[in-house]
């Protein structure tokens, strides 16, 4: 193993006797029993006697990656042990997130008797309620924060509830469904359905890749049972036997075998402007159909949307930089009429990287009654917890509604409370941030010298990955470095591509969006021989058919 990547384990804490399973993480082995999560052998239960009866099953399940993969999941599932499904994704901006009555008896109408919530559920004690009421059995299957009541379903399967001792809260709720699939095929074996019926069981380890796409594109941490199912998942999904998948790569130019960027930036995102801009179901059904001529359709629908889902966030987010570049602020708030919902938090997400502070974005619309009504979206940065302060705002009469966690979170405003909204969290922010530095700090994991920047470090970061959330992409060192080369890219030339030296060796780098910025500006200043230490992740660049470690430099200092 390479000193630096020997370096980044040892440093994160992974000992000599964890590092078999570290390199080679297997499901068996860190899957536990299903039934340690509350309520999960009476989900499988239920859902064994609908299987056993022939009882139609609606699923409702959420518009993001997580939400369609969780569908699919289930969906194919049940579809194999041959009951009648049906399903429904909310519409983002008609219904909003989570169930709604109109849909749950939606699906009733179709005959479900047995409607699963997955990915949300947990918080919608109204709906759920008048379900239960008119005679239809929920459970919901969430990983999202619930409240000390829950819902009155047959049976809530959430990790993350207040009396579950599972340890699995870190799941995605993609996981929690091949649990719940899991234990279900165990209930039908221990009553000897498949037998009696002739019939296969289903190949629940074909749907990992779904499990791992969901894990990378909701941000879960890649710790325990997540890096085996990412590990797996990646493997099988290289293998391209599912049609949806396999056509999305070739469109989003996947030109190598999967990883967790692909995931998280060629796959996700185009899955995700489905429910940006109110098609919600064509995720599913990209991910469950098996027509090649179909899923060509929908991959292509998914693509322009994404493309238009970056034009109206570029434009967005110009427009609010207008806005935030005279702020100063502790908290940047800005707001646009009709800027687009399906984007505002990407854009302040942009902003906060650019400002370092936490921004909030809000697109401003009229309402029936003539009010001006915001919808908000906001990012945060380290030591201010976003989501306390919006839930705080709420209950101090701000804020219509809100929620969210430390990093993000969403909320909605009479307009007319704006200012002292704003206020309020700048308030909250000062007190925070008081003794943070006003600096942006970087934890560097190794030194990395130019001459080993080869194809065999790549490999072993490979082995040593999946990189996400709880287990970042490394940051590497590079010490007493020039530019030899650089040039402009992109259509708007905002993207520089360079080769480094710093005489022992040589590398290719890419830094991306500086164009205008004092990054930027330093590394033009570099052409003229000046040398800095600059500071990167590496990754694997493909090119003509060979691979080369590139750097995608994040910081430099010239020395």
């Amino acid at each position: 193993m390479p000193q630096p990547c020997a370096h980044i384990l040892a440093s994160r804490g992974i000992t000599k006797a964890e590092l078999e399973q570290w390199l080679d993480p297997k499901i068996r082995d860190l899957m536990p029993d299903p039934s340690q999560l509350a309520d999960m052998d009476i989900a499988a239960a239920r859902l064994a006697d609908a299987v056993i009866a022939g009882e139609p099953v609606g699923i409702f399940g959420d518009y993001d990656v997580d939400g369609a993969s969780s569908t699919a999941i289930l969906y194919r599932c049940l579809q194999h042990l041959g009951l009648a499904v049906s399903y429904h994704i909310p519409h983002r901006f008609t219904e909003g997130y989570g169930p709604n009555l109109p849909a749950l008896m939606g699906l009733k109408d179709k005959g479900c008797q047995l409607i699963v919530t997955v990915d949300c559920g947990v918080t919608a004690h109204e709906p759920v309620a008048a379900t239960v009421a008119a005679g239809v059995d929920v459970i919901i299957i969430d990983h999202h924060l619930p409240g000390t009541d829950l819902p009155p379903a047959v049976a809530v399967v959430n990790p993350n509830r207040l009396d579950d001792d599972s340890g699995l809260g870190y799941m995605a709720a993609a996981g929690v469904v091949f649990m719940l699939l899991v234990a279900l095929v165990r209930e039908l074996r221990q009553r000897d359905w498949f037998t009696a019926n002739s019939k296969t069981e289903p190949d629940l380890m074909a749907a990992i890749d779904l499990v791992a796409l969901a894990t990378v594109a909701d941000v879960v941490p890649l710790a325990g049972l997540n890096r085996a199912f990412v590990r797996t998942g990646l493997k099988i999904m290289a293998k391209r036997n599912r049609a949806g998948l396999r056509v999305l790569a070739d469109i989003g130019r996947m030109n190598g075998p999967p990883d967790t960027e692909s995931l998280g930036f060629i796959l996700g995102p185009r899955i995700n402007a489905a429910g940006r801009f109110g098609q919600s179901d064509l995720g599913v059904s990209l991910l469950t159909t098996d027509d090649p001529h179909r899923a060509l359709e929908l991959a292509t629908m998914l693509d322009q949307l994404n493309i238009k889902r970056q034009t109206v966030e570029r434009d967005t987010t110009a427009a609010a930089m207008m806005q935030a570049e005279h702020k100063t602020d502790a908290v940047i708030c800005v707001a646009g009429e009709d800027w687009h919902e399906g984007v505002i938090g990407i854009s302040a997400g942009r902003l906060k990287d650019v400002m370092d502070k936490p921004v909030c974005v809000i697109s401003i619309s009229t309402d029936a009654d003539g009010r001006k009504i915001g919808k908000g979206s906001g990012r945060s940065v380290a030591g201010m917890r976003l989501g306390a302060a919006i839930i705080a705002a709420k209950q101090n009469g701000f804020l219509l509604a809100g929620g969210g966690h430390d990093m993000a979170a969403g909320f909605s405003l009479d307009m007319a409370q704006y200012d002292d909204f704003s206020a309020f969290l700048n308030q909250r922010a000062e007190t925070e941030l008081a003794d943070q530095p006003p600096y942006r700090e970087w934890h560097v994991d190794a030194d990395i010298p130019l001459s080993i920047a080869n194809e065999t470090l790549l490999d072993w970061l490979d082995r040593i990955g999946p990189f996400g959330t709880g287990f970042p992409k490394p940051l590497f060192h590079a010490a007493g470095v020039r530019v030899t080369s650089l040039r402009r890219m992109g259509k708007s030339e905002e993207h520089y591509g360079l080769r480094l030296d710093d005489g022992l060796g040589q590398m290719d780098a890419v830094a991306f969006r500086v164009a205008g910025t004092p990054l930027g500006a330093a590394l033009l200043d570099m052409q003229d021989g000046r040398k800095a230490n600059i500071i990167g992740r590496i990754s694997r660049n493909r090119f003509r058919g060979e691979d080369r470690a590139q750097m995608i430099i994040t910081d430099l200092q010239f020395v």
